[in-house]
């Protein structure tokens, strides 16, 4: 895999980054732990662009309110969907 910067060609998959976000409503901050990134020798770790994207959409979809303000990656991905729509 190539760098999305400097274009170094051997870059790996393998490393975890704790990275902040802020949640989609602006009203607070987060630190997410152990997001997947990439790890380049000229660069450093950073968190690619499909990432980065995956994490916005994951902090729109689920329901947060109870959670603290650090949690992992992987618990992002199994908190609670909203419920936008009551259905009856």
């Amino acid at each position: 895999m190539e760098c999305l910067w400097c274009n170094a060609p051997d870059v790996e998959e393998s490393e975890k980054k704790d990275c902040y976000w802020i949640m989609p409503d602006g009203k607070r901050s987060i630190k997410l732990l152990q997001v997947p990134a990439l790890n380049c020798p000229g660069c450093g770790i950073y968190v690619s662009d499909h990432m980065n994207q995956k994490v916005d959409e994951a902090l729109s979809i689920h329901d947060l309110s109870e959670y603290p303000d650090e949690f992992t990656y992987d618990q992002l991905l199994l908190a609670p969907v909203k419920q936008l729509f009551n259905w009856k």
